[in-house]
């Protein structure tokens, strides 16, 4: 079923290049993985992610046979992969309908709110932590 995913991933990426662009590719791509790293932080923790899924341990390259154990996980969340591949495709919709420009300045406000937004949702988390152990 792995490989269908792939193939569908592969598949999409090649219409997105056709539609919109060689580069539209690598902004798809990009997005797909800042959404997905974005989603997992929102209920684990900036940090908390980097580490439970291994982030700091992968070494290049990333398709290496050493590295599947940490990637592997990341995945298994169906619904926050399909989030993070819907993000990334209106990303690459919107700069097609909209100018790019506007698309951009759009994007960074969404970022930066959902950045917002998890450090609001952990901070409630720190505090509630801290007065368990102190």
């Amino acid at each position: 079923m792995q490989k269908w995913f792939i193939a569908l991933a592969v598949a999409v990426l090649i219409v997105v290049g056709f539609a919109a662009g060689p580069m539209s590719v690598v902004v798809a791509f990009l997005s797909f993985w800042v959404t997905l790293y974005l989603v997992w932080a929102y209920e684990l923790g900036f940090k908390d992610t980097w580490a439970r899924y291994g982030l700091n341990r992968v070494k290049p390259p990333f398709w290496a046979e050493e590295n599947k154990a940490w990637f592997y996980p990341i995945f298994g969340d169906r619904v926050k992969v399909v989030k993070a591949a819907a993000v990334a495709l209106l990303i690459v919709a919107f700069s097609l309908m909209l100018p790019v420009s506007v698309v951009r300045i759009a994007t960074l406000i969404v970022l930066a709110w959902y950045v917002t937004e998890i450090y609001r949702a952990q901070k409630s988390v720190d505090q509630l932590d801290r007065a368990r152990f102190n």
